[in-house]
């Protein structure tokens, strides 16, 4: 038995992909006998499901921001004192902090560019994901914060990226090959049944899920989608960009069957999968997107932007359909398709399903396990 922190954000009850994963893998590493310790950021200092779980949560509360900066390092310096097996999959930037006085060797799991996403945010670029990559920072705040990462991912003893395509840009950050661990994010398969398939009468159901920003590709959806006969949209998430895009669809002619459900937890996810035709994707980014391999596992055949980690899951014409990005007219065409054939739907739903053993939860668990002996 080992003793395992895992450092993260976010998590339960928040909803989000870094959150489901440290629970799962959480739960996972106690159910083979570790001793395992959550830290993460938390709204409130204590929930009650937190007694339910067989491992231990400390929660760092953060509505007094000021005490949220001390009591953060704080708690990071007395579990970091106490593990040797440590996973630090959020709160880089403290643990970085932490670790100057407490040294310890940790993995880092990256799943994404804080950097180009703050830019994004801030209205400072409009670029894709790919192109920054390959633009330096001309902003102070943004060459600070290229600066920052760069230090907790040399402080770190190996990086984990869930997708090679993240691994590619992880890379191009300057970081040694020898230090880079592929790991795909895992889905406990047996948690998710097969999408019901009846000849369909009614319209496509399509369905989204996912954080509203601007990259997620959601304008995209409703150029598409606007005046497309024989479908219907529910779009499943809240965000920053949701009064923009509720104007947008409020704007548009013809779209009176699309609607916005909010943010909903993963239990009624999964049942609005299971009433699903078609899961949407279009975003400009993925690292190895929770949903996609969510909705492979239930069975429904999925329209993906041809777009980051979204390739290494969505085989075209066989497991869903890709598209180009911010093209709506390629979206709408891949709609029609689907809409128009049920043998093709069924099909690419079927081996959806079937592909998705490859990302069975408990192959990465083994990893996560192996690299975190090799660390101690």
């Amino acid at each position: 038995m080992a003793r395992i922190l895992l450092i993260t954000n976010i998590f339960p009850p928040h909803i989000g992909g870094p959150a489901s994963f440290i629970d799962r893998l959480a739960h996972a590493l106690s159910g083979r006998g570790h001793d395992v310790t959550v830290v993460c950021s938390s709204d409130a200092p204590t929930d009650w499901r937190d007694r339910e779980r067989p491992f231990r949560v400390r929660r760092v509360c953060l509505a007094n921001r000021y005490l949220y900066e001390v009591r953060v390092r704080l708690v990071l310096a007395q579990e970091l004192a106490r593990h040797s097996r440590i996973l630090v999959n959020g709160l880089e930037s403290y643990v970085d902090d932490v670790a100057r006085v407490v040294p310890r060797r940790y993995v880092l799991k990256i799943v994404g560019d804080t950097v180009w996403e703050t830019a994004r945010n801030a209205g400072l670029t409009t670029l894709d994901f790919d192109t920054f990559q390959q633009t330096p920072p001309t902003d102070a705040r943004l060459d600070a914060l290229a600066r920052k990462r760069k230090r907790y991912m040399e402080r770190a003893s190996i990086i984990v990226t869930p997708s090679a395509y993240l691994k590619r840009i992880v890379a191009g950050w300057g970081v040694p090959e020898s230090k880079l661990r592929v790991v795909p994010n895992g889905i406990s398969l047996e948690d998710w049944s097969t999408a019901s398939q009846p000849p369909r009468n009614g319209p496509l159901r399509v369905l989204f899920v996912g954080r509203l920003t601007n990259w997620k590709g959601v304008e995209t959806l409703l150029l598409a989608a606007a005046g497309l006969q024989g479908i219907e949209v529910t779009i499943v998430g809240d965000g920053p960009e949701l009064p923009l895009l509720s104007a947008l669809r409020r704007q548009l002619p013809g779209t009176e069957h699309i609607r916005f459900a909010g943010r909903r937890p993963e239990s009624a996810v999964k049942d609005m999968m299971r009433e699903a035709d078609v899961l949407v994707l279009p975003s400009n980014y993925e690292g190895l997107s929770h949903t996609l391999l969510e909705a492979s596992a239930c069975g429904l055949a999925c329209v993906a932007s041809a777009a980051g980690g979204n390739v290494e899951v969505i085989s075209h014409e066989k497991t869903g359909l890709l598209v180009p990005y911010s093209d709506p007219g390629a979206l709408r065409d891949a709609l029609v398709r689907l809409r128009d054939d049920d043998t093709l739907r069924t099909m690419l739903g079927r081996n959806a399903r079937a592909s998705a053993h490859r990302f069975d939860f408990s192959r990465t668990v083994d990893a996560y396990v192996r690299i975190l002996e090799d660390i101690e």
